[in-house]
């Protein structure tokens, strides 16, 4: 899928700096259902007119300033062209971040994840994880919003092994798996569509079932998943062939890149559960 260009918005500085207490009470007050004025959400840098998607950064270290983050939230934001309003949430920023098309979400998930990358480096290495909510206009519809971002980045400090981005629709996903009383039926579908590619990986010392992932997470499109995995174009076509061969599979299958899409999915459920006490 293609990408989008930067889209330039025009943009009212929020009147309240952060160093007041306002702007998370505003928050607290709207998330318990509070209308506002027209007035006070242009002054908050709201446009009625777009698109928005909540966007949750959240430090594991929860001794870290709310304050502090969500201004270096705005800072990394506003060097990518982003000029949605950002609130400290305790510990966490929630950045309402533009959306020119609700259904074209690749830039939105590129930036959160290039955000939240740095915002790891600046607090020299410190687990970030970011949630983020479906794109939706009107601030009483993105509360619904608010409550999926809320989800996945509660989801995603509970599940990755490594910290990174979670959006609504893999939050679902996660959820639903964890739902299922047995987990044995789990194990059996990851066998069944895994198992090749995680004994060669484990073998040779190869990254295939994670090109696969990164493949799937950028809709199939080469161009994002090779740059994502700092690997050349044609590095990236030899090991989508070696996955097919391997597999026996072919990926332009509708329904083998589903099956193989969820038991990824299922996979990532799993590990979670055998390395984290508690989580069943």
């Amino acid at each position: 899928m293609a990408d989008h260009p930067t889209i330039n918005f025009t943009y009212t500085a929020p009147r309240l700096p952060y160093t007041r207490a306002g702007r998370s009470e505003w928050l607290q007050h709207w998330m318990s259902g509070e209308a506002f004025d027209p007035s006070v959400l242009e002054g908050y840098g709201f446009q009625a007119n777009l698109y928005y998607a909540v966007v949750i950064y959240r430090p594991r270290n929860e001794a870290l300033n709310g304050v502090q983050f969500a201004a270096m939230v705005q800072q990394e934001a506003a060097r990518r062209g982003i000029c949605g309003p950002i609130f400290p949430h305790g510990t966490s920023a929630v950045l309402f971040h533009p959306v020119e098309d609700p259904q074209q979400t690749t830039r939105l998930k590129r930036k959160t994840e290039e955000i939240r990358e740095q915002l790891a480096a600046r607090l020299h290495g410190a687990s970030i994880y970011g949630g983020v909510g479906r794109p939706m206009k009107g601030l009483d519809n993105l509360r619904t919003s608010f409550s999926e971002a809320e989800e996945a980045v509660a989801m995603g400090s509970t599940l990755q092994s490594q910290p990174r981005s979670t959006f609504f629709g893999n939050s679902s996903l996660y959820g639903l798996l964890l739902s299922l009383k047995n987990p044995t039926e789990l194990q059996r579908f990851c066998a069944t569509w895994l198992t090749s590619l995680i004994e060669y990986d484990s073998q040779q010392h190869s990254d295939l079932l994670i090109t696969l992932s990164t493949y799937f997470s950028n809709n199939g499109n080469t161009a994002l998943t090779a740059k994502e995995l700092k690997i050349h174009r044609n590095t990236l076509a030899y090991r989508l062939n070696r996955i097919a061969e391997i597999t026996c599979l072919d990926l332009d299958d509708a329904d083998v890149r589903l099956n193989l899409h969820l038991a990824l999915k299922a996979h990532e459920v799993l590990s979670a559960q055998a390395a984290v006490p508690g989580v069943h």
